[in-house]
């Protein structure tokens, strides 16, 4: 009898180990959609509807860096700085990577590598669809 005992035990913790359905805080990478060729920096506002929330946001692209000022817990306002092109741009770190519709992020100003504002026609930043 204890033998079975100690198989549903162990069946009860597999079981319990494999239905992790809460929330898994992680990253979303957000892309940068341009045609302009010569970029220095792009602002940004990243916000979450609840219950979700941002944590941080760092640069996803080579050399770059990123400055941000938190508006709220679902909020932040941020530039990144560098030799910008099309492609991956920051890493937003959230409370639920699996939640991407609950997140949003709107490129607010583009600026050339002489400090020239760029204008944003066919420009746009992007959470793809997850791979």
């Amino acid at each position: 009898m204890t033998r079975h005992v100690r198989w549903a035990a162990l069946a009860v913790m597999v079981a319990a180990m494999s239905c992790d359905s809460g929330p898994k805080a992680g990253e979303i990478v957000a892309e940068l959609v341009t045609p302009q060729q010569t970029l220095g920096a792009a602002m940004f506002r990243v916000s979450a509807v609840e219950p979700y929330a941002i944590d941080s946001v760092t640069p996803a692209c080579s050399g770059c860096r990123t400055f941000t000022s938190r508006v709220s817990e679902r909020e932040l306002r941020g530039v990144v700085t560098g030799s910008l092109s099309a492609g991956p741009l920051v890493r937003v770190m959230v409370s639920d990577r699996d939640a991407q519709s609950g997140y949003s992020i709107l490129l607010l100003q583009l600026a050339a590598t002489t400090y020239e504002i760029v204008s944003l026609g066919g420009s746009s930043l992007t959470f793809p669809a997850p791979k």
